[in-house]
């Protein structure tokens, strides 16, 4: 009696312990699934942080400073762009989307180590990234200063090229792809930032200051500082010395003669004796 007592007690020690470490390893295997859990949760949230839209945060609007003008050439089948700045420009010039490429014709950059005053680009219709909508073409190209980054003060510009024919113009069926022509052309400045490729067709400000446009299939984009002062340039009289001169009276004294220029319009003269001056 006392043995099958014994027995029994070592039984349901057994099993106690038993339970014990199954509950005990149920509990280790639920907090690393807790601790797995939480990991990838914070995971989540840091790429969901990196990959959050601060466009409006931290957004670089697109600058012209520094630059004296973008011409755009809308050929039947090609765009050609020339950039010309004020200063050696030592950055990049490429569509957006091709900057990781770096392969032209989609970018270039200054063939010189001290840069250059003017970069050109040109690409066919069907490269780049060019957008097809119907007959009208459109690319984003991006001036970078930075070689390796987007920064504050860079560009970027979205061209167009209209091959839609006017109502009020006939255009024989029979025309091929080289001899076409475009109606129009047209130059946005635009944020060269990625993140605002929705926004990409869209201006900067709601002015028509951004945005330049021609019913040829050229247009140069020329910013709005350079127009304020080739206009002041203009409208600014030229103004003359006055250049004194000697001549004799009729009593044979000597009078000086002050001639005095106003303007571009009309010339007066007055002649001061002595006695005036």
């Amino acid at each position: 009696m006392f043995v099958n007592n014994k027995n029994v007690l070592l039984t349901v020690y057994v099993l106690s312990v038993f339970f014990a470490v199954c509950l005990a390893k149920k509990d280790h295997q639920r907090h690393q699934q807790n601790q797995q859990q939480k990991q990838q949760k914070q995971q989540q949230q840091q790429q969901e942080l990196w990959e959050q839209d601060l466009s409006d945060t931290f957004k670089i609007e697109g600058s012209d400073q520094g630059i004296q003008k973008v011409n755009l050439k809308c050929g039947s089948d090609s765009m050609h762009v020339v950039l010309e700045t004020e200063k050696p420009f030592t950055g990049v010039m490429y569509t957006r989307g091709s900057f990781y490429k770096q392969a032209a014709p989609c970018f270039v950059k200054s063939t010189s180590s001290s840069g250059d005053k003017s970069l050109e680009m040109s690409f066919a219709l069907d490269q780049c990234q060019t957008v097809k909508d119907g007959e009208l073409y459109s690319n984003i190209v991006v001036i970078q200063n930075d070689p390796e980054l987007i920064t504050p003060g860079d560009s970027a510009f979205s061209l167009e090229c209209d091959f839609r024919q006017p109502r009020n113009l006939d255009v024989e069926a029979s025309m091929q792809t080289r001899d076409r022509i475009a109606y129009g052309s047209k130059i946005t400045l635009t944020s060269p930032d990625p993140s605002s490729t929705k926004d990409s067709g869209k201006s900067l400000h709601s002015t028509t200051t951004t945005t330049v446009s021609n019913n040829t299939n050229t247009v140069s984009y020329i910013p709005k500082e350079k127009l304020k002062q080739a206009k002041k340039s203009k409208s600014k009289p030229k103004t003359q010395a006055r250049t004194p001169t000697n001549s004799m009276t009729k009593d044979g004294d000597n009078e000086d003669k002050t001639t005095i220029h106003l303007g571009t319009v009309e010339d007066v003269t007055h002649i001061y004796t002595r006695e005036e001056l």
